[in-house]
């Protein structure tokens, strides 16, 4: 289901200095630690691809532990050979300076979170997300995974046969979503001894988030929002709504903002709707989207749809498209993509 989601754009964003560090830390270190690979992309040995990491967080050699809802992960050291099993994992290790040295569906990252940072031209690709290639993994002969429970949960115990496992609760974290992005950042800083990057990430996103609510208070701005994603779905075009409590839609509230749609959703706090479904948000709101350039189904097909076009936002022109790399599923780096492509949208 989340995976009908944006592709890739270049627009500049306003913080781009931040996430311009990041990519510059993650590639300094994959130049430092870059290894040789065959025709296939497969390392060619551990000794060949050493530690991949800026883990001057922790001391060297020092063990690390942390508990989890499927039990401890204790380390001897802080892992530095990791592989992501998730595009938000993968996101999270390069915004903490660890590449990873396997990522599944790398192809899909670099479309779908072309906003986020970017992963280095070695990593190998390990399969899908759903199904990853335990073979690949396991030839990495990685010191950790990394995960979520949404996808782990057909072969946890496999995974864990071949190196500790991380796999964060973010759909079932009884904080939400977003404080559930905070805690799982935090874990994989510990486990990879990348603390005070950590804090450093985290204090950019809240300053983000402030930064975001100061100019909505300035503005005046009006503080309620519709985030939508747009899609051809069997020939039909189909939005989708970030109701509570989907993360995209906590960093809005975060940041002095308040959801708009009341309406049913799924166990991922999200709503796939016809054009009928908009009539039941909040009228006042604006409308921010995510959409494909070449399926951009509000300018295309209900650009002359009249319930489109008798929604009360259309009619007074609150729609606002945002970067189409925008990733709303991701961790703190993208976050503050959010924030900024969102005010820019707004005109904040």
């Amino acid at each position: 289901m989340r995976n009908v989601v944006t592709t890739p754009a270049g627009a500049s964003h306003r913080r781009a200095g931040f996430r311009t560090a990041v990519a510059l830390t993650a590639s300094a270190v994959w130049l430092l630690t870059a290894c040789g690979s065959d025709d296939n992309g497969n390392s060619d040995d551990a000794e060949s691809n050493p530690d991949t990491s800026e883990n001057g967080d922790a001391e060297a050699g020092g063990p690390v532990s942390i508990d989890t809802t499927h039990g401890p992960i204790e380390l001897d050291e802080p892992a530095t050979r990791v592989v992501a099993l998730e595009w938000s994992s993968a996101e999270n290790l390069i915004a903490l300076g660890v590449h990873p040295v396997g990522v599944a569906d790398v192809e899909g990252y670099e479309l779908w979170v072309a906003a986020g940072p970017e992963l280095g031209e070695d990593v190998v690709d390990v399969g899908t997300r759903q199904e990853p290639s335990l073979e690949q993994i396991e030839a990495l002969e990685p010191d950790l995974i990394v995960t979520d429970d949404d996808r782990s949960v057909v072969n946890l115990s496999e995974l864990q046969d071949i190196a500790p496992t991380y796999s964060s609760d973010f759909y079932g974290h009884e904080g939400g979503q977003l404080e559930a992005m905070r805690d799982t950042f935090v874990d994989t800083a510990v486990l990879t001894g990348t603390e005070d990057r950590a804090a450093e990430v985290l204090a950019d996103l809240d300053a983000g988030a402030d930064e975001f609510r100061q100019a909505l208070e300035d503005a005046d701005g009006n503080p309620t929002f519709l985030l939508t994603q747009g899609y051809t779905f069997e020939g039909s075009a189909t939005v989708r709504v970030f109701g509570e409590p989907t993360y995209a839609s906590e960093l809005l509230k975060a940041a002095g903002m308040q959801n708009g749609w009341s309406g049913e959703t799924d166990a991922y706090g999200l709503t796939d709707t016809d054009v009928e479904g908009l009539t039941t948000a909040d009228p006042s709101s604006s409308m921010i989207y995510v959409a494909q350039e070449e399926d951009n189904i509000f300018t295309g097909q209900l650009a002359d749809n009249p319930i489109y076009r008798g929604l009360e936002f259309v009619e007074e022109d609150r729609v606002h498209p945002i970067d189409a790399g925008t990733w709303l599923w991701g961790g703190p780096v993208t976050a503050v993509t959010v924030y900024d492509e969102v005010q820019s949208a707004l005109g904040l």
